[in-house]
């Protein structure tokens, strides 16, 4: 029998909306179980406002200062207290940009999932100078802004994998993996911008993990991709907004 020409067309929205069901269940179950907290607000933020402050004053200092490997990626690195606190810069220069758009997936073998290329390769570059002559403490805290809380997402996996007692702090941070580690991801502060472009990339089958903080009204919780990128500003992922924001909720 002939099939009518309309009868063709519900058929295939009804392939088409089937596959969206499937897909946003797909994405619904990857759950970074370590950092499923809840949801709150300020009142009950579940870190300190001057945390989240003094971390984004160090990504700042490091634009500023220039750090180690000026041509590279740079980093800082301060021992406070028992406490090894790794700071990595943002993109900054032309090698800098090549690790931003290398997205293919690359597996890496120690954490067993798959990472973005560019920005796992700059990491890689990152942890081989740090472990040349410094002692990393059991305490580990890496923050960054950018394509620096990328390094310091997928760092602070390694030193999570590896036994240390991690927390990651990012800013305004692109995605780094379509996984999660089946042993647990390590503690991750999320800061972001809603107006900031980066956060929303890479995209699809990139995803976020860690605690989502909004840096404007520090409403927290674990549902990490709302919002529209058409409504953002590349001038608000800018570290310095981040700073800024976060004071004024003094």
């Amino acid at each position: 029998m002939e099939q009518q020409p309309g009868r063709k067309k519900k058929n295939w929205k009804l392939i088409i909306l089937i596959g969206l069901i499937l897909f946003s269940g797909c994405a619904k179950s990857k759950v970074d179980t370590n950092n499923d907290l809840g949801s709150g607000d300020k009142s009950n933020l579940p870190v300190t406002l001057n945390a989240l402050i003094e971390h984004a004053e160090y990504c700042k200092g490091i634009y500023d200062s220039g750090g180690d490997q000026k041509d590279e990626v740079a980093f800082d690195i301060k021992q406070d207290n028992g406490v090894t606190i790794i700071i990595i810069r943002g993109t900054a220069n032309q090698s800098n940009l090549q690790s931003d758009i290398d997205v293919r997936l690359v597996r890496d073998d120690e954490l067993g999932i798959y990472l973005h290329k560019g920005f796992r390769d700059a990491s890689v570059s990152v942890m081989s100078n740090i472990e040349i002559g410094i002692t990393i403490n059991h305490t580990v805290y890496v923050t960054g802004h950018s394509l620096g809380g990328a390094i310091a997402q997928i760092i602070g996996m390694w030193l999570h994998k590896r036994g240390h007692n991690v927390q990651v702090f990012s800013y305004g941070s692109p995605k780094v993996s379509n996984q999660i580690m089946s042993s647990g991801q390590p503690t991750h502060w999320r800061v972001v911008r809603l107006s900031d472009p980066v956060p929303f990339t890479p995209p699809w089958p990139f995803f976020h993990t860690g605690l989502f903080i909004d840096s404007q009204t520090l409403d927290w919780g674990p549902d990490n991709d709302n919002g529209l990128i058409s409504k953002t500003d590349g001038l608000d992922h800018a570290i310095i907004k981040y700073v800024t924001t976060l004071k004024a909720q003094l």
